[in-house]
């Protein structure tokens, strides 16, 4: 079963997109900026990695590597970062687009970055196991780790980006994503998010 973006949702990306341009006009530059789908929305950055560092997020749930790539402005560039963290990918994967797109898209996006804020560090997190709970089949739909896995080994050849494995700590013994770690089979509780922050920490 693909997901499906409801008119309602598209709202709530377009006012929350609305609201970060707005925000990005008096927030200060130079700062780490997260950006992705609901997988970064929900990431308590600060809870997570601390305060004492100047964390932006700019997460939206529902989103895809290519809405990035027209919006990478809003997201990213305008705040010229230090520093940006990239989670994006597995919604492409749940709208049923194929390994190839998704990996030139996420590329494509990376290019942008480059081009438009020269000085930033780019950080690319690997797409996140799912569950295979048969519980949460709903909510997981058409994504598997098969493909998941085989992105990730795409994506982490990309060149001139500091590529971030946070996909295996959060496996379980049969390669997917532990029960324990998560709310519906795809979303992640805090306790995940802390053991991604481990990871993350060296690289801020």
């Amino acid at each position: 079963m693909l997901e499906i973006v409801s008119e309602e949702l598209r709202r709530y990306q377009e006012k929350k997109l609305a609201d970060y341009h707005d925000k990005n006009k008096s927030t200060e530059k130079g700062g780490i900026v997260f950006a992705g789908d609901s997988l970064i929305e929900f990431f308590p950055l600060k809870k997570a990695l601390g305060t004492d560092f100047p964390f932006i997020n700019r997460g939206i749930a529902g989103i895809d590597s290519q809405w990035l790539v027209t919006h990478y402005d809003d997201h990213i560039t305008d705040l010229e970062p230090k520093k940006v963290f990239l989670l994006i990918g597995c919604n492409d994967i749940g709208l049923g687009f194929d390994k190839n797109h998704i990996v030139s898209t996420i590329v494509e996006l990376i290019n942008q970055i480059r081009s438009h804020s020269i000085y930033s560090q780019i950080n690319l997190l690997s797409l996140l196991p799912v569950s295979q709970n048969p519980a949460y089949q709903m909510t997981v739909k058409v994504r598997t780790n098969a493909v998941i896995d085989s992105i990730n080994q795409e994506i982490s050849m990309i060149p001139s980006v500091e590529f971030i494995d946070v996909n295996t700590c959060l496996k379980d013994a049969q390669g997917g994503l532990a029960d324990s770690y998560t709310l519906d089979g795809l979303h992640l509780n805090f306790q995940a998010y802390a053991i991604m922050a481990q990871v993350i920490k060296d690289y801020l």
